[in-house]
């Protein structure tokens, strides 16, 4: 199969051209349904749509999605504040025309522009503390190297290690004896049976 944007040969397992990035897909669909003289079926391209954007979405790491939070919030509060701005300019022009308590109303309807003006500082802030707090306490933090079983503590080189252990005098091996050396001396507990 050629793509259609670029003319690049793919097989027809793959989804995306590799050059371009066109949905082969789609095109595959398009063929399969005998070609693009069919009437398209809108609803089946919305939700392939929809399933593939689910799937880049949940690819992100969640600080990707914190940042995409936190520009959302930008944007929704630059739309507030423009929004409050285009309204004063316009109803205060307005209500210059026009006098009575009907020009206090108008010019009071700039304060519509601060509803989307406070969610998306709400938003904003919601990505800026909140969420990077959950960030950072769901990012799992590396694990210090674990000391092996047998290494030695003190922080010396391989060549005085072994000086050291030439050093010590070898006895003879024993499991038991060095452990066993060290206990005490067995306690008799009276048995209940005892006491009669």
């Amino acid at each position: 199969m050629f793509c259609p944007s670029c003319g690049t040969e793919t097989r027809e397992a793959i989804k995306f051209c590799k050059k371009c990035g066109t949905n082969l897909k789609r095109v595959l669909g398009v063929l399969s349904k005998g070609g693009a003289g069919n009437s398209a079926d809108w609803n089946q391209w919305w939700l392939e749509e929809h399933q593939e954007k689910r799937e880049r979405d949940k690819k992100k790491s969640p600080e990707e999605k914190r940042l995409e939070e936190v520009k959302a919030g930008v944007i929704t509060a630059s739309i507030g504040l423009a929004l409050s701005i285009f309204l004063n300019l316009l109803f205060e022009a307005i209500a210059n025309t026009v006098g009575g308590p009907e020009a206090i109303i108008l010019q009071r309807i700039w304060a519509v522009g601060l509803v989307p003006l406070f969610i998306g500082l709400a938003v904003v802030f919601n990505g800026m503390f909140i969420t990077k707090r959950i960030v950072e306490l769901k990012t799992p933090r590396p694990d210090p190297m674990p000391q092996p079983l047998f290494a030695p503590v003190a922080n010396t080189s391989p060549v005085q290690q072994l000086g050291e252990a030439s050093a010590q005098p070898v006895s003879e091996f024993s499991i038991s004896e060095p452990t066993t050396a060290r206990l005490r001396e067995p306690i008799s507990i009276p048995s209940p049976r005892d006491t009669n």
